[in-house]
């Protein structure tokens, strides 16, 4: 046999290979969109349902020393989607949704001294919790302290993420299961109808098996 006749099995095997990847790749990419589609569907029909029932949700959100905002009751929410090319195919690159909750109430906090006030607004600025701030004035119209009136409102936000080449969602949320921001792998595969109703309970304050997918190490 020839060396002309060893390149050509070289090439051929080298094609094979190459089809072979390409396959996988397309399963892989048709496995994430299908995993995105069935999550984007769920979740607009429990929007949906929630803007009917308007539920509270019974976390206590709170500014660690500071305030619990709780009690709190859907007021809004709204989901959408982005999507890209692989190839040729048109695939769900990102979900991205908001619940927000409120009671139309306001919390008053005081204090007379700088530090302790500035305690407040650090606290309240780290979280993104909405609030007002009045200086009080003594009656020859000194500062004597600080009100803060805080909104106890908040949104709960998420973004979904397909990951084509692994296959894996990965979901980052603000004010889910706490106020600030946590981060989720879920492997496609994991995606079904029963890990869909857990999500939507951690969404809804209640206790779910959904946090275990929750990563201490932030997502790129």
């Amino acid at each position: 046999m020839g060396l002309l006749d060893d390149l050509k099995k070289q090439a051929e095997l080298a094609k094979t290979q190459q089809m072979s990847a390409q396959s996988l790749q397309e399963a892989t990419v048709k496995t994430v969109e299908s995993k995105m589609k069935q999550s984007f569907q769920y979740l607009h029909e429990l929007l949906k349902q929630l803007s009917v029932l308007k539920p509270v949700n019974p976390l206590n959100f709170s500014v660690p020393g500071i305030v619990e905002l709780k009690n709190l009751q859907y007021v809004d929410s709204f989901i959408d989607n982005r999507k890209k090319r692989i190839n040729d195919l048109e695939v769900m690159d990102i979900t991205t949704f908001y619940i927000k909750w409120g009671s139309g109430n306001k919390i008053t906090l005081e204090r007379d001294m700088p530090a302790p006030a500035q305690k407040i607004r650090e606290g309240l600025n780290q979280f993104a919790v909405k609030y007002a701030e009045e200086e009080m004035r003594s009656p020859r119209g000194t500062i004597a302290g600080w009100r803060f009136l805080i909104d106890q409102a908040i949104n709960t936000d998420v973004r979904i993420k397909a990951d084509h080449e692994q296959p894996r969602l990965l979901i980052s949320a603000r004010n889910l299961i706490r106020l600030g921001t946590d981060e989720f792998v879920v492997p496609a595969e994991d995606i079904t109808e029963a890990w869909l109703e857990e999500f939507a309970k951690t969404l809804l304050g209640q206790m779910s098996a959904f946090t275990k997918y929750r990563v201490q190490t932030p997502l790129r």
